[in-house]
């Protein structure tokens, strides 16, 4: 049979797995203590090498004023104006031709290279009366002599049949003294009577014959000076020349374009809005893109009294009296200006504002012996070129005098320290 074993003899020394509840006690107090002392010190320590780091670390240093360009906000001239656009062409323009035919035997000559002469063509100016080109003079020279003739013919029997008449008058006053007396019969009378009627009447034929043969005489002078062409203008210039020697020309026929180019001629439209306020003699301002640079000075030479019935605008002329240079046929502006005064800015100081359609400009100020920028609400009236006209007056805006940053505001703020390059 299975005993019991008998139980142990109890041990004086503690278990090592049920220690007493003293002991425990104290140890876990211990740990505690040891933590709590552990933790303080590497705060301390922290706290110790932070303080050491911010003791040693370099400052901050402000940052450097930006470098801004400004300028003044002062009033200016500005000139603007309308512009209108056409073609030059020449003041006046003649074209010539014989009123009798015959052919030509001369054309005027003119220098040449290598001390020559040769015929005049286009291109050639001239002086006013020059004989340009004539025809062969003999026909009409022998025609005016045979006129002339038939005038001093004419004259001849004019000169008779007043001789003729004075006698038949002083007969027929004989015969009425003879007729008083009876000592003529009336038969007679009538018949001194009549003959004064006939030679009164030969005396007015012959009258008329003479007034005839002066009128041929003159019509023969005329068709000889026909025979020559002499130039309309005091300074003609040859457009176009359509004969040439021994050519046979009939009357009418063209033969040369002569135009006058002391002065051209600019001719546009202007609508109703502003052909009122031009006048005849007016300065206007003419300038072409051929001639770069030149500006030349215009006059209103026509002005249209109705619309033109399809664009309702007004024709005008502006006269250019030294075009030095300006040509028929070149494209001319002609400008309208108009001065006036403003405040400008350049388009590169404005920026946009805090609002979606606000713009603003930044004012440069001294606050505390430093310059700052402030940002300055800022509205505009026009745009001129790369230039904005800006409204001033406002209590809160701009105003003459004020220093405003001209390029670069995109990097700036409101209070930024900067440099002002003047």
């Amino acid at each position: 049979m299975n005993a019991n074993p008998p139980d142990p003899a109890p041990s004086d020394e503690p278990s090592p797995f049920f220690a007493p509840k003293s002991t425990n006690r104290r140890k876990s107090t211990l740990g505690i203590v040891g933590l709590v002392v552990t933790t303080a010190a590497a705060l301390t320590g922290r706290w110790l090498l932070a303080a050491s780091a911010a003791a040693h670390a370099p400052k901050a240093v402000e940052p450097l004023p930006v470098s801004v360009r400004v300028l003044p906000v002062v009033e200016e001239v500005v000139s603007s104006g309308l512009r209108y656009s056409g073609v030059a062409k020449e003041l006046r323009k003649a074209e010539l031709s014989f009123r009798v035919s015959g052919t030509v035997t001369y054309l005027h000559q003119v220098a040449a290279p290598g001390d020559r002469l040769r015929d005049v063509h286009e291109g050639d100016t001239l002086a006013k009366g020059t004989v340009i080109a004539r025809l062969d003079p003999d026909d009409y020279g022998r025609e005016r002599g045979q006129a002339a003739e038939r005038l001093v013919t004419a004259r001849a029997r004019l000169a008779q049949a007043k001789a003729n008449t004075e006698q038949a008058q002083i007969d027929l006053r004989r015969n009425e003294q003879l007729a008083r007396r009876n000592s003529l019969s009336v038969s007679e009378l009538d018949n001194a009577r009549t003959n004064l009627k006939g030679m009164t009447a030969t005396e007015e034929a012959a009258e008329g014959d003479v007034a005839s043969a002066r009128i041929g005489l003159e019509q023969a002078e005329a068709n000889l000076r026909y025979c020559s062409l002499a130039v309309p203008f005091d300074r003609s210039t040859v457009a176009a020349r359509l004969i040439d020697n021994n050519e046979r020309m009939t009357p009418n026929q063209r033969t040369f374009t002569i135009v006058d180019i002391s002065s051209v001629v600019i001719a546009f439209n202007v609508p109703d809005t502003l052909v009122g306020r031009l006048a005849i003699g007016q300065e206007v301002e003419v300038t072409t893109d051929a001639l770069t640079g030149q500006r030349f000075v215009g006059v209103m030479h026509k002005i249209a009294s109705s619309a033109d019935s399809r664009t309702r605008t007004y024709p005008i002329e502006v006269r250019v009296d030294a075009p030095k240079g300006l040509r028929p046929g070149m494209v001319a502006t002609v400008v309208f200006r108009k001065e006036t005064r403003a405040y400008l800015l350049p388009l590169t100081s404005v920026a946009a504002g805090p609002s979606a359609r606000s713009l603003m400009v930044y004012r440069v100020e001294d606050e505390g012996g430093k310059s700052v920028v402030r940002e300055v609400p800022m509205a505009f009236d026009d745009v001129l070129d790369n230039k904005v006209a800006i409204r001033m007056g406002a209590v809160d805006g701009l105003h003459s005098g004020d220093r405003v940053v001209a390029t670069g505001v995109h990097r700036l703020r409101d209070g930024q320290a900067v440099r002002v390059v003047e």
